[in-house]
């Protein structure tokens, strides 16, 4: 008999290695019988795999973190993220008047100066939406601000927005600029309401976006199934990372009402090669560099300062707790080699 297993995902591109072991068979083939049920928001999907509703998740790395150290008001869970689905894959848009303005900056200036110098509006600070308080987007975000001179704790206000919703909220004017996964700056883009000026790859190369998340106690409890959809996971990426007709089919897959739901060709842009629309300090992504990468693989030791980064910089997002030094060094919480 199949083990029946609920899997919590986000309407997003990455969450193609998911779609396509459904579609291609491979969690039945690891007899597991998987339903993916799709989550309205982050802090939904958290709060689902912590109180057992799901089982495991399309999970947002410092997420799972964050749920291990207890941070934000999550609940302190023990956590596992076996797999890193993807590096990659996000990209920061801006409003039509704050591209304008990085645009028109002149020697001496910086979107910093303009920002204190209370040139662009009175009435209150920039907003910048992201998509969950531990994200890759907040760190790649503040990392963005810093670069353009632009102090994120004091410049700008952050607003928590799914993702779904986040290209209504720029249209509505309640954020000026945010950090999504695709294909969000690209429908912003072809929509007219946004530019893009930064992807996650020029912010911080290779590091973790998305990963196959569960509770520690589920994993024990579960080794078969676990074993299972990591196998299953992994051979998903590889399909992901066999070509353009691969990624064009997993496109057609996602644009499907019960996955992403948008059109075909938006979820192209970022699958087959680039995001429309890139300018600024991004790098060339149109020589056959797709704008994401499906890993899938095991962690290997000459990774881990990545993965130390990402502690130390997730942690440093708050002040409600020291970080707990043997527990980091003693396996770096979530991500095992």
């Amino acid at each position: 008999m199949q083990q029946e297993i609920r899997i919590g995902v986000i309407a997003l591109t990455d969450s193609a290695p998911f779609v396509v072991a459904q579609h291609l068979d491979f969690f039945n083939a690891e007899n597991l019988s998987v339903r993916l049920v799709k989550q309205a928001s982050w802090a939904t999907l958290r709060d689902k795999l912590a109180f057992g509703e799901i089982d495991a998740a399309h999970m947002l790395s410092p997420m799972a973190i964050a749920l291990q150290l207890g941070l934000g008001g999550s609940p302190r869970k023990n956590v596992l993220a076996p797999v890193v689905l993807n590096r990659g894959g996000n990209a920061i848009t801006v409003n039509k008047q704050l591209a304008g303005v990085l645009a028109s900056l002149v020697e001496g200036q910086t979107l910093g100066s303009v920002l204190r110098a209370g040139k662009l509006r009175d009435e209150r600070p920039m907003v910048f939406g992201t998509v969950f308080p531990f994200s890759m987007h907040t760190l790649q975000l503040r990392r963005w601000l810093r670069l353009n001179d632009v102090d994120p704790d004091q410049d700008v206000r952050f607003e928590v927005v799914p993702p779904i919703r986040m290209v209504g909220a720029l249209r509505a004017g309640l954020i000026d600029a945010f950090c999504v996964g695709e294909p969000y700056n690209s429908l912003a883009v072809n929509e007219g309401l946004g530019t893009i000026v930064a992807t996650s790859n020029s912010l911080w190369p290779n590091a973790p976006e998305k990963v196959l998340g569960c509770t520690q106690s589920w994993a024990e409890s579960n080794p078969a199934a676990l074993a299972g959809l990591v196998s299953a996971l992994r051979k998903a990426c590889a399909w992901l990372e066999g070509g353009v007709e691969n990624r064009r089919q997993a496109a057609a897959w996602l644009s499907n009402s019960d996955h992403v739901n948008l059109p075909q060709d938006v979820l192209e842009m970022a699958l087959l090669e680039s995001v429309k629309g890139l300018v600024g300090d991004a790098v060339n992504l149109k020589g056959g560099d797709p704008f994401i990468h499906f890993d899938g693989l095991a962690l290997t030791p000459d990774q881990r300062p990545v993965f130390e980064s990402l502690v130390v910089e997730t942690h440093a997002l708050t002040t409600e707790q020291p970080l707990d030094k043997a527990q980091f060094a003693n396996g770096l919480l979530p991500f095992a080699y």
